[in-house]
């Protein structure tokens, strides 16, 4: 663990003030007002789905807390912000899992370094993600601080869910859900931030993000994301058409493929809108809201035939960290799709 962020800000988030930030209304209606009322707790525990800002949040926050101008709030402009916001700032620390999970000796360095008061700020942050993978002599030495804690000194820990974490630990937080932001909301947060965009570009962000403001704002920024998307589409149309015989080709064109994971993503949307619009024929619930029109015409199986094709995607997907002959893999996984419709 380094005593500081051990990244700078999400790659692609826009830095959003406190107040500001969009998504999440009781995570800030609580945080601005222990911050006006100065009465900031001594350790907070944010959980939801991955995504959903828990940690983009947790930077806002500290941002917030060592402010040197913004007086309840960042004003992300001074230079305690600006470290932050690159990562560098020295009372700000990120631990990560070390293999499995977080350590005891992680818990222990933390201890250490806290008995020290802030080298800048008026607070040193702590910052666990996935606390979740704490390990039993790992949480049962967090308890010790997390009872007697410095006054200097915030935690915030990070999870999806609170069951997966010792009731002993979630006790001594204050616990604050985070959920999938609204694709309106992060459309009306896009318009502000990118109106220089369309209303078409800001949509299909929004609806691609799957409630993700962090994940809407990255495609937008990225240069290749379009092309990569639409590329996505237009094999998946080829795939959906083709003979066996031809079956061998698209397996050669995917296995060449350098962001495997988010190809299979865009896949795996398509065939959720198909199924979405033949179940149910409700054209709001359609991600891929540019692609609305091709998607009425598809005919790519039954509903029971496509849930069966995402059960093989996303088992492919589960299964991509493990070392495995990448082509081998993806033959089997395609002949298995075509094979639900055969």
């Amino acid at each position: 663990m380094n005593n500081s962020i051990i990244q700078p800000w999400p790659q692609g988030m826009l830095s959003v003030k406190l107040t500001d930030f969009a998504g999440q209304k009781k995570a800030v209606e609580l945080m601005d007002k222990a911050l006006k009322g100065d009465r900031v707790n001594h350790a907070y525990l944010f959980y939801g789905p991955e995504e959903s800002g828990k940690f983009t949040f947790s930077l806002t926050m500290a941002k917030a807390l060592n402010c040197r101008e913004g007086k309840g709030d960042s004003c992300n402009s001074c230079i305690s912000c600006g470290k932050i916001d690159r990562g560098i700032h020295p009372d700000v620390s990120v631990v990560e899992p070390e293999g499995k999970g977080i350590k005891i000796e992680q818990i222990r360095r933390i201890k250490t370094l806290s008995s020290f008061r802030p080298n800048e700020g008026e607070k040193k942050i702590y910052l666990l993600k996935d606390a979740h993978t704490l390990s039993l002599p790992a949480a049962n030495s967090l308890l010790g601080i997390l009872e007697e804690p410095p006054s200097y000194v915030v935690f915030i820990l990070l999870a999806p869910q609170l069951s997966l974490l010792p009731d002993t630990v979630v006790s001594r937080c204050l616990c604050i859900p985070f959920n999938r932001v609204p694709r309106r909301e992060i459309y009306e947060f896009l318009k502000k931030q990118k109106s220089s965009l369309s209303d078409r570009q800001l949509w299909t962000a929004a609806h691609l993000a799957e409630g993700s403001i962090g994940r809407a704002v990255s495609m937008l920024n990225s240069d290749s994301w379009s092309q990569q998307r639409e590329q996505a589409f237009t094999w998946w149309k080829g795939f959906i058409a083709c003979s066996q015989k031809e079956l061998f080709s698209y397996v050669e064109e995917l296995s060449r493929e350098e962001h495997l994971l988010d190809f299979l993503n865009f896949i795996e949307s398509y065939y959720r809108d198909c199924l979405i619009y033949q179940a149910a024929g409700i054209e709001e619930l359609i991600v891929n809201i540019d692609y609305l029109e091709e998607i009425k015409e598809m005919k790519p199986g039954s509903n029971e035939e496509l849930i069966q094709k995402i059960e093989v995607l996303e088992n492919f997907k589960r299964k991509m960290h493990i070392p495995l002959n990448k082509k081998l893999a993806l033959e089997a996984m395609l002949v298995k799709m075509k094979g639900v419709t055969e």
